[in-house]
């Protein structure tokens, strides 16, 4: 029983002493602030008094603007609206930087009190002012000319762009509200609303202005020369690519809010096609990806049959035309082969390998236009890249045009033995780059056709018969009748 009750008390110091805080201070007893240092005051006051400048000067706006009306009132309420931008941006940074020096344990009781009397302020002014702004929200009329359309675009998204900076400042001011002790329920039940309405408006703005991307796409193919539509097609893309980034500060903004925004980074990627962090977001790598196979599988049902039927199509004219060219040739040699037709060797293959080319060239343009494929455009294309070639390759097209006046004039042939170019020996084959040789102790020289036809050209064996000189030496002793 002793041993029991001996226990009993031991616990229950034990219990008093654990409950008693080491270092516990005395009722009455507080941490002693650090005065603000003179530098920071004199910041912090010159920022107060540049913030009750901005509402001076805002009241004596609004005083003007009492009495104005039309245009001048118009410019005078965007200036009153920058300027009460401008201080909320202000009260927001002193707010933040009193909020960090009290966290130091500096005494910033006097800026405090002013600080959390202008923040009380604010919200009021700020869905006051958000509604101005809304207000001067207006889509430009589709009737207006591209270049009227595309300025008033840049006007649209000039004020969306300052409501998504007083979005910005109102989320801002949600995160400070707590050190001041301020209650920003409302503002952020607001905020999400606001956001979340806008996100939704963009996001079927968005689409409207892809779907009319894709129809004067579509009209341009028809209509390829019309300067109006292509001015159009480029005030559509602009607004697009202004859209998808005003979209983007939206969902940026309802990220920091924690709000859902999934849906409508999935639509910018499919929008943009630019790859970004949100990629890695498997929910909506996964959704496209579904996208794209169910678009996939609609369009091979849909289009499916049509495309093989093209793709057999093509491969039937292909094989016809390929044994045409083949028929073709073979009949152009043999026609040109026969005794009755006198031409070169050279000659003779450019012809039969022109024709077969040609067919087949013919045979590969008319396939393509089965898939869908102007022509013209194309023509038009290897056209310019063919001066681009030829302009590289001069020289080899200088002796290509060689070539073609020993093709016209014809100087020598195969089996010929022929001295040109500083060589000699007999012509062992032609084309209408160069000419190959063989000389007398059996080398094989390639010589250039421009060479060859820049020098003199002899022929021997160009006649049947010639007369060839020959010389016999005899003594002075000798019979000169019997020699």
């Amino acid at each position: 029983m002793k041993r029991t009750a001996l226990a009993t008390i031991f616990g229950m110091l034990v219990t008093t002493l654990v409950l008693i805080p080491v270092g516990a201070q005395e009722p009455g007893e507080q941490n002693e602030l650090k005065p603000l240092p003179e530098q920071k005051t004199v910041r912090f006051d010159q920022a107060l008094a540049d913030i009750e400048f901005q509402k001076d000067d805002i009241e004596r706006i609004e005083a003007r603007l009492e009495e104005l009306e039309g245009v001048p009132a118009v410019v005078l309420g965007e200036r009153r609206d920058r300027v009460w931008t401008a201080m909320f941006h202000n009260t927001l940074k002193l707010a933040r930087d009193i909020s960090a020096e009290s966290a130091n344990g500096r005494d910033v009781s006097d800026h405090r009190d002013h600080v959390t009397d202008l923040l009380t302020e604010l919200p009021g002014a700020t869905y006051a002012t958000l509604q101005r702004l809304g207000s001067r929200v207006t889509f430009p009329s589709p009737e207006l000319p591209p270049a009227e359309f595309v300025v008033a675009d840049q006007e649209l998204f000039k004020q969306i762009r300052e409501l998504d900076s007083i979005y910005k400042a109102l989320i801002t001011y949600v995160e400070i509200a707590g050190n001041f002790e301020l209650d920003s329920s409302e503002e952020s039940a607001y905020l999400e609303d606001e956001l979340t309405n806008s996100a939704e408006n963009r996001s079927i703005f968005l689409e409207i202005g892809l779907d009319r991307v894709a129809m004067l796409r579509s009209t341009i193919a028809t209509l390829p020369g019309n300067q109006n539509l292509a001015d159009w097609m480029s005030a559509a893309q602009t607004r697009v690519r202004m859209t998808a980034n005003a979209m983007q500060e939206v969902v940026t903004l309802m990220n920091a809010l924690g709000l859902e925004t999934r849906h409508y980074r999935q639509q910018l990627l499919t929008a943009t096609g630019e790859i970004t962090t949100d990629l890695l977001d498997v929910g909506i790598a996964a959704n496209l990806a579904a996208d794209w196979g169910k678009a996939s599988v609609e369009l091979l049902v849909k289009e499916g049959p049509k495309v093989v039927f093209r793709l057999l199509l093509v491969m039937f004219i292909l094989f016809v035309f390929f044994q045409a060219a083949k028929l073709i040739q073979k009949g152009i040699d043999t026609a040109l082969g026969s005794g009755r037709v006198h031409i070169s060797s050279l000659l003779r293959r450019m012809i039969v390998s022109s024709v077969r080319n040609l067919v087949v060239i013919f045979g590969v343009l008319i396939a393509i236009s089965q898939l869908g494929v102007s022509l013209g455009p194309l023509l038009a294309g290897l056209g310019i890249v063919g001066f681009i070639i030829g302009f590289a390759l001069q020289d080899s097209l200088s002796n290509f045009a060689s070539g073609m006046m020993i093709l016209m004039y014809r100087p020598f042939d195969v089996g010929d033995l022929v001295e040109a170019g500083g060589v000699k020996g007999r012509v062992n084959e032609m084309s209408l780059v160069n000419t190959t040789f063989l000389t007398l102790d059996n080398q094989r020289l390639v010589v250039p056709n421009n060479l060859i036809w820049q020098t003199v050209i002899t022929n021997v064996t160009a006649q049947r018969s010639r007369r060839i000189d020959m010389t016999f030496g005899i003594a002075y002793g000798d019979d000169i009748d019997k020699a």
